[in-house]
């Protein structure tokens, strides 16, 4: 069995996953903190958002360090790469979880949104995607790598597009600043994991439908996306003192 060489922008890629794991990982300490102190439930749905988000990331990132000490992707990539989508499809249940507590609607789709999560996830985990096997070694057999990617991409921006509406709404029904803006930052974060998933989706694309060895300019574009969500979905819960402070001063 032959494996596909690793590329130059690999390297930096890693670094980007480090950095989001650490993020990850200090917001979901707070987040806890935050729920153990008010005793209700949205800190703990967005702090179960964080840790799938982060294992998602780990996963990555092993998969990628396998990468960097032989050479190829191999069998370790082969494995995590898969892994890391189911539990951002996990991530992107609880998200909508979230939301729905603090927003109070759309509980009802709940449940038929976490049984299509299901069968994304069994469709990612079936062998047919060939996840990081070269694209020469799979030609004339069954792939479903496509479908798959676009499974999941169209799942997750269906959910997020759910989220920006009813924050949306939930933003024109708040009497205050604070939770304005609160809704606001929701809404934005998720319009930035909309756009994470559009460019993961182009890059998958590139990379089954070309011979591009993938972890292109898309990528990093994603990433910054993903980065600018996990920023902002913290601040439109625990917002920061300072922007409270300036907030009050507007009222």
């Amino acid at each position: 069995m032959s494996y596909t060489p690793i590329n130059d922008g690999i390297y930096s890629i890693f670094i980007v996953y480090l950095i989001l794991i650490v993020s990850s990982i200090y917001l979901i300490t707070k987040m806890i903190l935050k729920w153990r102190e008010r005793k209700v439930t949205p800190p703990l749905y967005l702090s179960i958002v964080f840790v799938f988000l982060a294992l998602g990331i780990i996963l990555l990132a092993i998969g990628l360090l396998e990468t960097m000490l032989t050479g190829y992707f191999k069998e370790i990539y082969r494995a995590t790469f898969p892994l890391a989508y189911c539990s951002v499809v996990i991530a992107d249940i609880f998200l909508y979880i979230f939301t729905t507590k603090m927003t109070e609607s759309g509980e009802k789709a709940i449940i038929p949104l976490s049984i299509v999560g299901l069968i994304i996830i069994i469709l990612i985990l079936l062998p047919w995607n060939w996840w990081g096997i070269p694209h020469e070694e799979t030609v004339g057999q069954l792939n479903i790598r496509t479908y798959s990617t676009l499974a999941f991409a169209l799942y997750s921006v269906v959910i997020y597009s759910i989220i920006a509406i009813i924050s949306k709404k939930a933003q024109k029904r708040a009497e205050d600043k604070v939770s304005k803006t609160g809704f606001k930052l929701l809404f934005y974060s998720v319009i930035s994991m909309i756009g994470f998933f559009i460019m993961v989706t182009i890059d998958n694309l590139l990379i089954t439908l070309t011979d591009h060895p993938g972890y292109s300019e898309f990528v990093y574009i994603g990433w910054a996306f993903a980065l600018a969500f996990v920023l902002l979905s913290y601040m439109s819960l625990i917002m920061p003192n300072w922007l409270k402070k300036r907030l009050n001063l507007e009222e």
